[in-house]
């Protein structure tokens, strides 16, 4: 940007999942490098940017609730004011809401940072306002691999994502349809970011894609995911590895046995199930069965001592009968995840699952859910429970008056629990934590050295625990 001129005050929301939080923070650094100013409230800004989630129906809606908002104040603010619709809703539906909401002033895709700077220095909307192109066939490196600076406040606990786009084809997925085919970032790129943020002190790299276990296909030489675990393991430094999005179809022994001797990463693999009888593996096209997943949760759990396992079920996919659904209620029981999710089917715009018949009734699976989660609350409690009096390595984030606030080994940000500790420790960091009091998935605890410890002396490794 010209630079004689005012910085461009931004606004940048982003919705959605931790893989487009990503996207949104690669955003914001370019941004930044390009001599912007962002800024905390859309009402300083002379620009507002929505990063917009468009996996489901309800995040389809909070996206155009949020586009509609910004284009509202674009009315009744200054004539100076942008609006640019850029994400997953942008990439999927570009056209008709470059169409249909007018006051937009560009509509992106969701990896071209470089089109979203082109577009806050062109003068007027014109016929160009719908910049939406087909997903590349490998990874944007030049756009999405930007390191952080100095003048860039760092995380203690960052999502790296590690590829985009699946070539899975779940049949009530949408992903392939708006992300595209499986895309590889490289391990060299990967690693440099971690060591980047390690060495300025992130305390937990949260690896992240639409399929984790899938890295590594596409790109040359034989590289997979148990490869780059260890690449990230050999970094220099304190701190947790963390493995989400886990396909239980794809992860492999060579996966499993890597979790297990990396020490750096955390007793704990996110594992979306979405459901578990056969009939319904087929029906979704998981490419699994129940006994092939049986047998990789029985490995996982013999993998690390006290490992968590999270998962995600789907209810009401058409074609679900009660037994289906008792099957899964039982298998979920047996099994006791450490952490677990349901969610009700929703039908998707070009899906295969959208032109099946016998979907399951609404009020039928609020029904299913609630029976499930009620299942869960009681045997997570148990869980929990189990765990007072132990101690186990916690990363406490924020201060709160005389107490710190965090999270334990077992738990990933924004949808696990938290730990609340009564401590004096002068800095965040990772310290070993007497839980001493369970509230569901939450703790209460207290550090368990009598005295007080940096981050770094506390993140040596907790007997009977990884780190």
């Amino acid at each position: 940007m010209n630079s004689s001129a005012p910085k461009p005050r931004v606004f940048l929301r982003t919705l959605g999942c931790p893989k487009n939080e990503v996207d949104g923070s690669v955003l914001e650094r370019n941004l930044r490098l390009a001599g912007c100013e962002i800024v905390d409230t859309p009402e300083a800004a002379d620009v507002e940017i929505v990063n917009t989630c468009g996996f489901i129906e309800a995040t389809k809606v909070e996206s155009l609730d949020a586009i509609w908002e910004a284009v509202d104040r674009k009315a009744s603010g200054d004539n100076g004011r942008k609006v640019i619709v850029t994400g997953c809703l942008a990439q999927r539906y570009g056209k008709q809401l470059s169409e249909q909401i007018d006051q937009v002033d560009a509509v992106i895709g969701f990896d071209r940072p470089d089109l979203v700077l082109k577009a806050m220095q062109s003068p007027t909307k014109g016929a160009g306002a719908c910049w939406v192109e087909k997903p590349g066939s490998v990874y944007r490196e030049d756009q999405l691999a930007v390191i952080w600076d100095d003048a860039m406040a760092v995380p203690m606990s960052a999502y790296i994502k590690i590829a985009d786009g699946c070539d899975n084809a779940c049949r009530f997925c949408a992903i392939p349809l708006i992300r595209g085919r499986m895309r590889s970032r490289s391990m060299q790129s990967i690693t440099s970011e971690v060591r980047n943020l390690v060495s300025r002190g992130t305390k937990e790299v949260i690896l992240v894609a639409q399929d984790t276990t899938s890295w590594g296909v596409d790109l040359e030489g034989e590289e997979d995911l148990a490869d780059l675990l260890r690449g990230i393991n050999g970094i220099e430094g304190e701190f947790w590895i963390r493995l989400m999005y886990a396909h239980p179809a794809i992860i492999t022994d060579r996966h499993i046995e890597a979790l297990a001797e990396c020490e750096k990463s955390v007793p704990y693999v996110d594992m979306p199930l979405q459901h578990i009888t056969n009939r319904m593996l087929d029906v979704m096209n998981r490419h699994t069965t129940r006994e092939r997943t049986q047998a990789r949760i029985d490995q996982l759990r013999a993998a690390k001592p006290n490992m968590a396992l999270r998962t995600t079920f789907i209810i009401g996919h058409p074609g679900e009968t009660e037994a289906d659904f008792e099957e899964l209620l039982e298998f979920a029981g047996a099994n006791a995840f450490d952490r677990m999710g349901a969610f009700p089917y929703s039908e998707e715009e070009g899906t295969p699952s959208a032109r099946m018949e016998r979907a399951v009734p609404e009020s039928v699976t609020r029904e299913r859910i609630e029976r499930l989660m009620e299942a869960y609350d009681e045997w997570s409690a148990d869980l929990s429970v189990d765990k007072v009096e132990t101690i186990v390595p916690c990363l406490l984030e924020r201060r709160n008056g005389n107490e710190w606030e965090g999270r334990t080994i077992f738990d990933a940000p924004e949808i696990d629990g938290n730990v609340v500790v009564n401590s004096s420790v002068t800095q965040p960091g990772i310290y070993p934590v007497r839980l001493t009091d369970a509230m569901g998935i939450d703790f209460r605890g207290e550090l368990a050295s009598t005295h007080t410890q940096t981050a770094s002396t506390a993140a040596q490794p907790v007997a009977g625990e990884s780190v």
